[in-house]
């Protein structure tokens, strides 16, 4: 399970919130990215070091764009459409996409940032669901 996944990636390999999200992700959804690729998350960690956006959110967008993104975001409209969901979807049950509200919700000494990790994986998974649904369903015709 991707929540699984994470975890082991944030304790265990000691990876911040964006790095966590998208190795978890590539491993989960075979997203074929080596360590050069995993690497570029790196600085999108605690709201990009200044706590603005979230970066377990930077790493689902990552992820979201990776898997559907076929050559460039231009011509792949629906990965515009899978991060604007997820976003949404993370405000709306969340109140915030930023760091610092998130942290003061969510973050606790024992856990540090993996309950705001948790709560992006769930909004992934569910986006990331309704997307191969999607996907499946124009492809046979049902839609």
């Amino acid at each position: 399970m991707l929540i699984d996944r994470a975890r082991r990636y944030y304790f265990f390999e000691d990876m911040n919130c964006a790095e966590t999200i998208l190795c978890a992700a590539n491993d989960e959804y075979g997203l074929g990215l080596d360590a050069t690729g995993l690497k570029t998350m790196a600085g999108f960690g605690g709201g990009m070091g200044v706590e603005t956006t979230c970066g377990a959110l930077a790493g689902a967008v990552a992820a979201i764009s990776v898997r559907f993104t076929k050559t460039k975001a231009h011509e792949d409209p629906i990965v515009k459409d899978l991060c604007k969901k997820l976003m949404e979807k993370f405000v709306e049950e969340h109140g915030s996409m930023m760091c610092t509200p998130l942290k003061e919700l969510y973050r606790d000494e024992r856990f540090r940032c993996m309950p705001v990790i948790d709560r992006a994986v769930a909004v992934l998974e569910k986006v990331m669901n309704e997307a191969v649904t999607r996907t499946l369903s124009l492809r046979s015709g049902t839609l």
